[in-house]
């Protein structure tokens, strides 16, 4: 049993059965960076907190109570692994969008994204968007959840209408529970009052 520990992990895990035995390969992360771990476990081990692996291009091998992870680089990987790693889809892409205070109209600099975000989706087909909405820190708790769910859904809405498939579309409202730029109450923050959207 394999079990991630932390929000990122390293990668494309890759379990190959063969004569040797199954062996785990990790890989960068999506957006090329290498933070995160995997703690794989045993219960025959007697160890519940298993063995934690980390790294990327390293081989280990899945056999033993304390497998150790070895360096492999690039240029050691196997056919079948080059072909998995050539063939994933391209990382999320992420996109910002602002809105002037307490509405749901996009502030003038944001207009753009939208044509930018309805090419980047062309060039992926059977992608997925996610739509998260925020609002800065003016206002009760309440109504700027409120607020930020209208803001996610008006950019979904504007996206419809341009031809994208609703069913593809998710949207949720956080409204001040993730600042961008942390302000005490009651603060109009530009860089809070926004949507971001997630292509994947």
């Amino acid at each position: 049993m394999m079990r991630a520990r932390g929000l990122s992990i390293a990668l494309v895990a890759l379990t190959l059965a063969g004569c040797a035995g199954p062996s785990l390969l990790l890989m960068n992360n999506e957006d090329g960076s290498n933070e995160g771990a995997l703690a794989v476990i045993d219960e025959k081990c007697g160890n519940p907190d298993g063995s934690t692996i980390a790294g990327s291009f390293t081989r280990t091998r899945l056999s033993g109570c304390a497998p150790r992870p070895k360096g492999v680089g690039e240029a050691a990987l196997k056919p079948e692994e080059r072909s998995l790693i050539a063939n994933l889809p391209p990382p999320p892409a992420r996109f910002t969008m602002y809105f002037i205070p307490d509405t749901t109209v996009l502030a003038p600099g944001s207009e753009g994204m939208i044509d930018a975000l309805a090419e980047h989706f062309k060039a992926r087909p059977g992608a997925e968007l996610e739509i998260i909405g925020y609002t800065d820190t003016v206002g009760k708790p309440e109504y700027n959840l409120t607020l930020s769910q209208k803001r996610a859904d008006e950019i979904k809405g504007r996206l419809v209408q341009l031809g994208f498939p609703a069913e593809v579309i998710t949207t949720t409202g956080r409204g001040e529970t993730e600042l961008r730029f942390p302000t005490p109450d009651e603060t109009e923050n530009g860089g809070n009052r926004r949507v971001e959207i997630i292509v994947r």
